[in-house]
């Protein structure tokens, strides 16, 4: 399959293609609790790239482009976000820049951080929202793949019907040669001031307060 060589399109151009996949292999499940129906929906995704000859990593590491400001909470100070992160997915390509997926119930902030620096690296990125409505706004270079499903009532369970070649796909606006630039920029700055807080004396952890 040939990709459009811009990170906006390709991210799209993957979203399809794993779209096609699910929807050529009558992707479907019932009866999973949430915690069940994203771990089927990941080991799918992974089927997924091993077909295209890629190396799939749950829990990749990664990190945010913007230092995490310290914090003063109770009787301790903390960095928020933390200087490092985790991917539920990283496809590992030969002939290109690897592909970072998120596969959420929800919208959830976190995912949106998270995919939107991978963007802004260069890198692909894929987010995989399952049931429930689409709230949240896209970043640049970020391509989102809709699969719709049904829950029942207590105990909650749910059910996807197999995809079709409509499944929604919907997209950010394309990383421009600007963002991508400021966005390296900011990469250094955040990766010395990394250093410089890994320099400082270890938190000792949470202490009483008298």
């Amino acid at each position: 399959m040939a990709f459009d060589p811009t990170p906006a399109g390709e991210s799209e151009n993957l979203a399809a293609a794993l779209r096609a996949h699910l929807s050529e292999t009558r992707f479907t499940f019932t009866g999973l609790t949430g915690t069940e129906a994203t771990g089927y929906i990941t080991r799918a995704v992974e089927e997924w790239g091993e077909s295209s000859g890629w190396r799939s990593r749950r829990e990749a590491p990664m990190r945010y482009i913007d230092p995490p400001r310290m914090l003063n909470g109770g009787c301790r100070t903390y960095w928020s976000p933390p200087w490092s992160s985790y991917l539920d997915l990283r496809l590992v390509r030969n002939d290109g820049t690897p592909v970072a997926v998120e596969i959420d119930r929800v919208d959830d902030s976190t995912a949106v951080d998270k995919l939107r620096d991978e963007a802004l690296r260069g890198h692909p990125a894929l987010w995989i929202r399952w049931h429930g409505a689409l709230r949240a706004e896209l970043p640049a270079g970020v391509a989102r793949l809709h699969l719709p499903t049904q829950s029942s009532r207590s105990p909650v369970r749910y059910a996807l019907t197999p995809l079709t070649g409509t499944a929604a796909i919907t997209l950010g606006q394309p990383v421009t040669p600007e963002a991508r630039a400021d966005a390296q920029r900011r990469d250094q700055q955040r990766k010395a001031k990394e250093k410089h807080a890994a320099a400082l004396p270890r938190d000792p952890g949470p202490i009483r307060c008298f």
